[in-house]
């Protein structure tokens, strides 16, 4: 029992981390929680270099600025792998003409609790309501 309240406790505490990520504050946080979101809108996974696209599509559909370096990203990315919140796996990302490339695949950890917490975020659902407007409900 007691090994399953320390299970309980950490849980806790990687949803009071992700709600603080999400509440924003300042610039870092804010990209660490528009990765999040958009790694959610793409089913809890998407390859780091559709991430980076994805990201900047995310905050031009808000009409905010779109300026993103690729290398905060990727720090940002690092360090929510630290946080356990995703998972980064070097692989090989297959392209259209039988080729390959060097990518990392982003995964969500836990995407179901982190889908649960969005559903009170006011940029997800902005985002989705937009989305909705121009593409109709799924």
């Amino acid at each position: 029992m007691v090994k399953g309240r320390v299970i309980l406790l950490e849980s806790n505490i990687k949803v009071e981390m992700l709600n603080q990520i999400l509440r924003g504050g300042d610039e870092e946080s804010l990209l660490m929680g528009d990765i999040i979101r958009v790694l959610s809108l793409g089913f809890g996974r998407l390859w780091l270099s559709e991430l980076i696209l994805e990201l900047k599509g995310f905050r031009l559909s808000l009409n905010e600025k779109v300026e993103l370096e690729e290398r905060k990203i990727s720090k940002a990315v690092e360090k929510l792998e630290k946080m356990n919140i995703v998972k980064v796996e070097s692989r090989l990302k297959s392209r259209l003409n039988a080729s390959s490339m060097p990518d990392k695949l982003i995964s969500l950890n836990d995407y179901r609790r982190i889908l649960e917490n969005l559903k009170n975020d006011q940029r997800y659902n902005e985002y989705v309501k937009l989305r909705d407007e121009i593409f109709g409900k799924h």
